[in-house]
C-alpha cells in the first residue's frame, strides 16, 4: 500500500504545486517541501512485501523500486531548498513531484505498457513547466516554443514505440502471446526478435537525447535551470530504461549468433553517444552543457545493455543507472550553487571558484570520486560490465577508456577552480560564514523573540555557505548510491 500511496501523495502535491505556484509562490514552496520530505520517509519505509491491487492490477515493491523512490525523493527535498535558497519561483518541485510519482507507480506495476504511459505523464510536466518557466517573456526568441515541443515529441514518441513493440510482443505473433520464445531456426521470426530489439533501444535513444537524437536534450539544457533537468532526463530516463530492459530480457532474451547486425547498431549508437558526449562536455565551456552532454554519456553507457540483455548487463544497467542518476542529481545542484554564488556559468568567468568557495570544491571532488569511482564501488564495476559484456575483448577496453572522460571534464572544472580568482569570481561576495550584521540587537539583549526575529536576517546573511552545503549533501548521496548500489535498497 506505501507504494500506492507514494504515487498518489507525489502526484496530487506536485500538481497542487503547478496550480498555485504562479498565484501563490511561497505556499506553493513550502507544499512541495512539505511533501518531498514525507514522502522521504515513505519512501524508507517501502517494505520488499509491500503490495496492493487496483483494478486487478498488482502494485508491489522491490528493493530497486524503494532504492530510486528514496534517492529521488532525498535529492529532490535538497533541490527544493536548494532553489528556495537562491531565490526560485517554485518551478523545480511541482513537475518533479509529479513525475516521482509517475515512476514509482510505473515501477511498481508488472504491465510494461502501462508502466510506459504513466512514465510519459510524469515527464511532460516536467519538460514543459521549467522549459516555459524559462522562455516566458523573451517573445523575440522564437525557438523557444519549438524547443518545448521538440521535448515534448520526442517523450511521446519514444512512449509510442515502447507501447507499439509491447503489444507486438503479447499478440499472438509476438513471443509472449504465441507462448514459444523467438528462436533462430524459425528465420521470420528471428527477423521480428531483431526488430523488436532495435525499436525498444530506439525508443531509450530517443527519450534519453541521446546521438543522433540529442537535438532536443541540448536545447532544454540551454533553456532551462539546472535544478529541473533530473526531473526531465535523469531519472525518467532511468525508469523508461529499466522497464525497457526488463521487458527485452523476458519477451527477446540474449541475442543469438544471427543477431550480429542488431547488436553493432545498438553498440554504434551507445559508443557514439558515449564519446561524442564526453567530447562535448570536454569542449564546452559553460557549466550547464557539461552537466547535460554527462548525462548523455551516462545514458549511452547503460544502452549497451541493450547489446547484451544478459542478466549479467540487466543488474548492472540497473545499478549504473541508478547511481548515474544520483551523482548527476548532485553535479545539477552544484552548477545552479556556482552559478548563483558567482554570478557566472562559463569557464573562463570562473578562475578561482574553488579559492573562494572550499566547500563548493569539496561538493565537486565528491561527485567527482563518485561519477570515476574505484574497483568495487557499485557503479565503477558496472561500467566495466556493461562496456565487456557489450564489446568483449580489446575493442571493450577502449569503450571503457571513452567511459572514464569523465574524469577530463570534471577534473577541468576543478582545475579552473584552483586557478588565480578573476573577473565574476573575484568580485562575489564571500561564501564564508558571517555572523556579524544579524546579531546586533536580538543576540546582545537576550531576548528569546528578538534572537527569533534575528533569524531570517541571519540564514540571509549566510545563504552562500548554506547553498555550499546544500550541494555537499547532494555529493554525499551520490556517493553513497555509486558505492553501493542496488544491494543498498
Amino acid at each position: 500500500m506505501t507504494v500506492l500511496l507514494i504515487a498518489i501523495l507525489a502526484i496530487g502535491a506536485g500538481l497542487g504545486v503547478l496550480v498555485i505556484r504562479r498565484t501563490s509562490p511561497v505556499a506553493a514552496q513550502l507544499l512541495g517541501l512539505g511533501a518531498t520530505a514525507v514522502v522521504a520517509v515513505l519512501a524508507i519505509g517501502i517494505g520488499p512485501a509491500d503490495a496492493t491491487h487496483v483494478g486487478g492490477m498488482a502494485i508491489s515493491s522491490s528493493a530497486m523500486l524503494r532504492l530510486v523512490a528514496t534517492v529521488w525523493s532525498g535529492s529532490l527535498l535538497l533541490l527544493a531548498v536548494l532553489e528556495l535558497a537562491i531565490g526560485g519561483t517554485a518551478v523545480i518541485a511541482g513537475p518533479a513531484l509529479v513525475g516521482l510519482g509517475a515512476v514509482v507507480l510505473g515501477l511498481g506495476i508488472p504491465d510494461p505498457g502501462t508502466a510506459f504511459a504513466a512514465f510519459a505523464a510524469g515527464s511532460v510536466p516536467a519538460i514543459l513547466v521549467p522549459g516555459a518557466a524559462a522562455w516566458l517573456g523573451r517573445v523575440d526568441d522564437p525557438e523557444r516554443f519549438t524547443t518545448l515541443r521538440r521535448g515534448t515529441g520526442a517523450v511521446i514518441a519514444a512512449t509510442a514505440i515502447a507501447i507499439v513493440v509491447v503489444a507486438w510482443g503479447s499478440s499472438p505473433v509476438g513471443p509472449l502471446g504465441s507462448g514459444e520464445p523467438l528462436t533462430i531456426e524459425d528465420p521470420d521470426r528471428a527477423i521480428a526478435l531483431g526488430l523488436a530489439l532495435l525499436a525498444i533501444a530506439a525508443a531509450v535513444v530517443v527519450r534519453a537525447g541521446l546521438i543522433p537524437a540529442h537535438q532536443w536534450a541540448a536545447r532544454f539544457m540551454e533553456g532551462a535551470s539546472s535544478l529541473a533537468v533530473p526531473a526531465a532526463l535523469s531519472w525518467p530516463t532511468l525508469a523508461f530504461a529499466l522497464v525497457a530492459l526488463g521487458w527485452g530480457q523476458v519477451a527477446i532474451g540474449s541475442p543469438t549468433a544471427s543477431a550480429w547486425l542488431e547488436h553493432g547498431i545498438i553498440v554504434l549508437v551507445a559508443v557514439a553517444s558515449i564519446g561524442f558526449g564526453g567530447l562535448a562536455a570536454i569542449l564546452h565551456e559553460d557549466i550547464e552543457h557539461v552537466l547535460g552532454y554527462s548525462i548523455v554519456q551516462d545514458a549511452g553507457i547503460a544502452l549497451l545493455a541493450f547489446a547484451s540483455l544478459r542478466p549479467e548487463a540487466t543488474e548492472a544497467a540497473r545499478n549504473w543507472l541508478i547511481a548515474s542518476a544520483a551523482v548527476k542529481t548532485a553535479l545539477a545542484g552544484w552548477v545552479a550553487a556556482t552559478r548563483w554564488t558567482f554570478g557566472a556559468h562559463r569557464l573562463p568567468d570562473l578562475k578561482g571558484w574553488a579559492r573562494r568557495s572550499p566547500a563548493l570544491a569539496v561538493a565537486l571532488v565528491t561527485i567527482i570520486f563518485s561519477a570515476v569511482g574505484l574497483p568495487g564501488m557499485a557503479a565503477f564495476d558496472a561500467r566495466a560490465s556493461l562496456a565487456f559484456e557489450a564489446v568483449p575483448g580489446a575493442f571493450g577496453w577502449l569503450v571503457l577508456i571513452a567511459a572514464f572522460s569523465s574524469l577530463v571534464y570534471l577534473g577541468r572544472l576543478l582545475a579552473v577552480g584552483f586557478r588565480s580568482e578573476g573577473g565574476p569570481v573575484a568580485h562575489a561576495p564571500s561564501p564564508s560564514p558571517r555572523w556579524a550584521g544579524a546579531r546586533p540587537t536580538g543576540w546582545s539583549s537576550g531576548s528569546v523573540v528578538l534572537v527569533a526575529r534575528d533569524v531570517p536576517a541571519l540564514i540571509d546573511a549566510n545563504r552562500a555557505p548554506i547553498v555550499a552545503t546544500i550541494t555537499i549533501g547532494l555529493a554525499a548521496i551520490g556517493f553513497v548510491v555509486a558505492a553501493a548500489g542496488v544491494s543498498a535498497g
